[in-house]
């Protein structure tokens, strides 16, 4: 069984949907989804619904019969933790830390986590290749924080974790903590990179933030940069169909965004 963590509210559960379409192409091998879901006092954002991740849920074994979907309304706690801190309304969104709390609810040997604007390009069973026994995670470079911040600056967006070592060393509380105190531009991320002591670098092809390779195993749909023809800061997400098509000139996910219209009609509709 490979268990897979993703996070955020209603706002980006049809990301979620699409990347477990990609992940229900490629691997085989059982997985049993975590979703992390929260509403809150400051936000006008709605939780993903239980009922939503029932279907989910429902979808999933219809591909494979031992896949499973957990689901954690973390509402309550998230509230208590972060309402009238410096970062509860961080750069991107307060979802964006919910990921911060998972060692309060799963309880799992290994764990891969994926931001909602990821896509699935080959089994996820490649990360079982990397060795993490003596280490918190695996992360990958932050493809622009590599220049711009510092040359080992990860992106938070593809982790695979040791979830009994960030247990013991309270990596993710210590995040919390720092959070709780201090205001950062990367929230989390940056908190993570902070006290991360114990990681092992993998390749792009986990997270890969630019052009799909034939190794790639996760495309991460996040903010980028182009210089030419003329400089243009991007942040399309694979929901945006229309620009992954005449932008990127995607095309490996049609089978999955015609899979989605047919599999999820009450769910947001993609951007053609």
């Amino acid at each position: 069984m490979i268990h897979v963590l993703q996070t955020g509210n209603q706002k980006i559960f049809h990301g979620i949907c699409l990347n477990v379409l990609s992940m229900m192409k490629h691997t085989k091998e059982p997985i049993h989804l975590h979703i992390m879901t929260m509403e809150i006092s400051w936000s006008s954002v709605p939780k993903i619904s239980l009922e939503s991740c029932e279907y989910l849920k429902k979808v999933m074994k219809g591909y494979n019969f031992e896949n499973e979907l957990s689901y954690y309304d973390v509402s309550k706690d998230f509230e208590e933790t972060f309402k009238n801190t410096p970062n509860m309304n961080p750069k991107y969104s307060p979802a964006s830390l919910i990921r911060l709390l998972f060692t309060r609810y799963l309880d799992c040997d290994k764990l891969i986590y994926l931001d909602a604007d990821t896509m699935t390009c080959s089994s996820l069973e490649e990360f079982k290749t990397i060795d993490i026994e003596n280490k918190e995670m695996a992360v990958c470079l932050d493809y622009l924080g590599k220049f711009w911040l510092k040359k080992d600056y990860f992106n938070s967006g593809v982790l695979y974790i040791n979830v009994k070592r960030v247990k013991e060393t309270g990596l993710f509380e210590k995040a919390i903590a720092l959070l709780k105190e201090k205001k950062l531009y990367f929230s989390d991320q940056t908190a993570l990179y902070k006290y991360c002591k114990e990681k092992v670098y993998i390749p792009f092809r986990f997270n890969e933030q630019r052009k799909i390779k034939n190794d790639t195993v996760i495309k991460h749909f996040c903010k980028g940069i182009r210089y030419f023809p003329f400089f243009k800061v991007y942040n399309y997400k694979q929901w945006n169909v229309k620009k992954l098509h005449s932008f990127f000139k995607i095309h490996d996910f049609d089978d999955i965004f015609e899979a989605y219209e047919r599999l999820f009609p009450m769910e947001a509709k993609l951007e053609y």
